[in-house]
């Protein structure tokens, strides 16, 4: 009985000594377990965290990448896309979704700024745990490309159809605003360097290459009465075409006159001739030449002043026909590199600011963008030159200047016909003979020099003589063609039926070089050519028709 109660005694104290809260505190057993918990916890939370940053930033640095490659292709100058249809487009095929972008496009003729901002939002998977259930990934850029030299060439339609409508009018406004406004960047440098150059090239249905353009290019002899040009035409099969990959045809580029954007200072150009197209026949004199001999609508080349400029565009009236493919040919030719010389020539002579001794710069000048900015309110309409036969060389009609007697040569007749008196007319009487009037030898040559050695081919002026072979330059230049058919190609009034010509002379058909079709094919040979070399061509249609807006 006593050790029972011992036994009993001895487990209440020690369940006493168990419970003892002094004790109990100091006990250590299970503390570990609670750590580790805690611990896991924290250690799952910050790992969570890792991997929505990890997300977040993988995300975000796709996004930059992107918006990185976009605005860079948008923004150069050689796109030819929309800049901001580039930079969306380029987020289509990232495999991006549910992104936000702004895209904002500032553009200058010889700059280009795209700025672009996108965010795309990203789920957490777990900081939600923490109260945060997306993060916003951004993304910010801006990308510009800009060249410092400006060449321009202002090709301007001065035909008779932009006298309609105010067109002429609301036009000077209009080109001066342009002149002013690309010209800044010449206020804008340090040193006050000129970067910016603008030729302006009016046109109708030729182009009045001026005494400056005359001064520095060189024209053919045909004369010197004025200086409107003709460029060697594409062939009647010409139309652009590029090889299978796209690139251009060299072989095409290489062999082809007519696609060549230089105009050579030292390599003569052809001349129009020289003549009256407009007056019947009634009017003896030339008095309305197809090419101007004045300044009027001339050529301004590789100007920098502004008053000079804008006093150019105010002079400009209208009239004539319309040919855009000399306009066109004319203000590539003023930037292409083989211009230098003339260039060259004119700042010698002080008409042209030195600062532009390095122009026209080369295609491949990184720092240089050339630039043709055509307007037309029309298409391509006729262009008129004098027929082969009567362009150049010496005429038929022989004048004796002691005797004041003109002789024609007949090649049907095989003689001379001889004016009875001065010049002749439908009634005026006169005799055949089969030399001029006063013998060959009044005339420099011999009978055998006129028969044997080509007629008038083969005939040379003596001054010395007393009198001579008209040329047809000379006849031209002095007569509209209706007066010379009159009084010398009439055939006498007994001799029916022995020359023609008159017809020849008259008809306007018979001036005609180039029509709508061979204009619009000469016009897309040097767009094309001018595209191949980098040329950026501008063209502007001013209430034109519909073929013209095709």
């Amino acid at each position: 009985m006593t050790g029972l109660f011992n036994g009993v005694a001895s487990s209440a104290r020690a369940m006493a000594a168990r419970l003892n809260p002094v004790r109990f505190a100091r006990r250590e057993e299970g503390t570990v377990t609670a750590f580790a918990l805690m611990i896991f916890v924290l250690m799952v939370g910050a790992c969570g965290i890792a991997i929505d940053v990890m997300r977040y930033e993988t995300q975000r640095a796709q996004l930059q990448y992107t918006l990185d490659r976009a605005i860079l292709a948008a923004a150069a100058l050689t796109q030819p896309y929309d800049p901001e249809a580039v930079v969306r487009d380029y987020f289509d095929i990232s495999g991006l979704e549910d992104y936000r972008l702004d895209v904002r496009v500032e553009q200058g003729l010889n700059f280009r700024r795209v700025h672009a901002y996108a965010e795309l939002e990203v789920r957490s998977m777990f900081m939600q745990l923490f109260g945060i259930r997306m993060l916003t990934s951004p993304a910010i850029g801006a990308a510009e490309e800009r060249i410092n030299n400006i060449e321009v060439s202002m090709v301007i339609d001065i035909s008779g159809s932009m006298g309609s409508n105010s067109r002429m009018t609301n036009l000077r406004p209009a080109a001066r605003d342009f002149i002013t406004e690309v010209l800044t960047a010449n206020d804008n440098t340090a040193g006050d360097e000129n970067l910016v150059s603008i030729s302006i090239v009016p046109y109708n249905g030729r182009v009045n290459s001026g005494d400056l353009i005359d001064s520095v290019f060189t024209f053919d002899n045909l004369h010197d009465y004025s200086n409107c040009a003709r460029f060697t035409p594409a062939p009647t099969n010409y139309s652009y075409d590029p090889d299978v990959d796209g690139d251009w045809d060299a072989s095409l580029w290489a062999d082809s006159d007519f696609l060549r954007t230089a105009i050579d200072p030292a390599v003569p150009l052809a001349r129009l001739g020289h003549f009256d197209r407009n007056n019947n026949w009634t009017d003896q004199a030339h008095t309305n030449s197809h090419c101007q001999t004045d300044q009027y609508g001339a050529i301004l080349p590789w100007q920098h002043d502004e008053t000079i400029l804008h006093t150019h565009i105010n002079s400009l009236g209208t009239g004539g026909w319309t040919a855009i493919d000399l306009g066109v040919n004319w203000g590539v030719g003023l930037l292409d590199p083989a211009a230098a010389p003339a260039v060259d020539g004119l700042i010698a002579a002080g008409h042209v600011h030195e600062d532009f001794d390095d122009r026209p710069a080369p295609y491949d000048d990184d720092e240089t963008i050339k630039v043709v900015v055509m307007m037309t309110d029309g298409a391509n309409t006729n262009q008129y030159d004098l027929r082969e036969p009567y362009r150049d060389g010496y005429s038929p009609i022989f004048y004796h200047e002691d005797d004041d007697r003109y002789s024609i040569w007949y090649e049907d007749q095989n003689q001379f016909w001889v004016w009875s008196n001065g010049v002749g007319t439908r009634t005026s009487s006169g005799w055949w003979q089969n030399q001029p009037y006063g013998g060959f030898g009044d005339y420099g040559l011999t009978w055998t020099d006129w028969y044997s050695n080509g007629g008038v081919d083969a005939y040379t002026f003596d001054a010395s003589e007393d009198g001579y072979l008209l040329s047809w330059v000379d006849l031209f230049a002095d007569y509209t063609a209706e007066y010379i058919a009159e009084q010398w190609y009439v055939v006498p009034a007994n001799q029916s039926g022995l020359w023609t010509a008159h017809n020849d002379l008259v008809d306007n058909s018979h001036y005609l070089y180039a029509g709508q079709v061979a204009g619009d094919r000469n016009l897309r040979a040097i767009c094309d050519a001018a595209n191949n070399a980098g040329i950026v061509v501008f063209a502007i249609g001013f209430e034109a028709p519909p073929v013209v807006r095709r």
